[in-house]
């Protein structure tokens, strides 16, 4: 028998991107998979119409928003109560070809080395065109890049990669009960990295499989949060590089400080300014220790909210 995989998607908010996502899991081919939802916490009515469209469905009900790592992680308790051996992890705004798992799955017992793998990702709205197939790190500078100059033929073996997207990976659950799961400092953004980071500190390797292909709405989660990206990016960023740069870290921030400058510099008006108070605020909450989702300050932005007419991360 194939060894049992258990399908884990967090859903915040997503009721059409989880559907469509499950949907294409249903068409998949592999044989012994539990799919297993875990909702943040969501008000949109996704769980009511993720029973009533997928009541195979296992749904795990957070009562506040875990972020990807506490979601994740609270859907890898349950594949280890089911006896999975492997746990696949998968964006809701995600659709998967039919054979992608499996293709995974036979490389992971083929690669009993490798801690996690990774599909090749397609961007969602072109289908030709890759978003992932492994990626570079660059820890003294606070930088993790997609290598955009791999593009892999679907027949190729698969390769090593210093770090794979969280949007889609195959982990091995005995590799996660020795180095444990995300870190939920992080709630989301280079959690991937870092994890990947402690399964090769710790002799285990991480791998992308051509054979495996998926398509992912690219931005779908965070496009229309401004400011997400620069508060997440700077505070995660830095922490990553506090973890495991040792005598990089100051050059790492300084990097990672300059890096975000610059790219608020070259924005318009509001969000210009939105850019720079969000990288400053997460490179101060780095200073002090406070990680996990943004803190209280976040209430203080109603009124500008409100005003500017721009839906602000939370």
């Amino acid at each position: 028998m194939k060894p049992k995989v258990a399908v884990i998607i967090v859903n915040w908010n997503g009721e059409k991107d989880t559907l469509e996502c499950l949907s294409s899991i249903q068409k998949d081919l592999y044989p012994n998979r539990r799919v297993i939802v875990v909702d943040n916490a969501s008000t949109d009515g996704s769980v009511e119409s993720i029973k009533r469209g997928a009541p195979s469905v296992q749904v795990v009900r957070s009562a506040r928003n875990l972020g990807f790592t506490g979601g994740n992680n609270l859907g890898l308790v349950e594949a280890q109560k089911c006896g999975a051996r492997y746990a696949f992890l998968l964006n809701n705004d995600t659709t998967i070809e039919p054979e992608a798992l499996g293709a995974l799955v036979d490389a992971a017992e083929q690669r009993p080395a490798d801690a996690i793998l990774s599909p090749v990702i397609h961007y969602s709205d072109v289908p030709a065109e890759i978003w992932f197939a492994g990626a570079t790190l660059r820890m003294n500078f606070g930088e993790a890049l997609h290598d955009l100059a791999l593009v892999p033929g679907r027949l190729s073996e698969a390769y090593p990669s210093a770090w794979v997207s969280g949007c889609a990976m195959l982990v091995r659950m005995a590799a996660l009960e020795q180095v444990g799961g995300f870190d939920e400092r992080f709630f989301l953004n280079w959690e991937d990295v870092d994890l990947c980071v402690r399964m090769r500190k710790a002799g285990w390797q991480v791998s992308v499989v051509p054979r495996s292909r998926i398509y992912h709405k690219v931005g779908r989660s965070q496009g229309k949060l401004l400011g997400v990206n620069s508060y997440y990016s700077v505070r995660n960023s830095l922490l990553l590089s506090a973890k495991h740069a040792g005598m990089g870290y100051p050059q790492a921030l300084l990097a990672v400080m300059l890096r975000h400058f610059r790219e608020a510099m070259r924005a318009d008006g509001f969000k210009r300014r939105e850019m720079w108070r969000t990288t400053i605020e997460g490179f101060c909450d780095h200073l002090i220790g406070r990680y996990g989702p943004r803190g209280e300050r976040a209430a203080l932005q109603k009124k500008l909210r409100a005003e500017s007419g721009v839906e602000l991360a939370a």
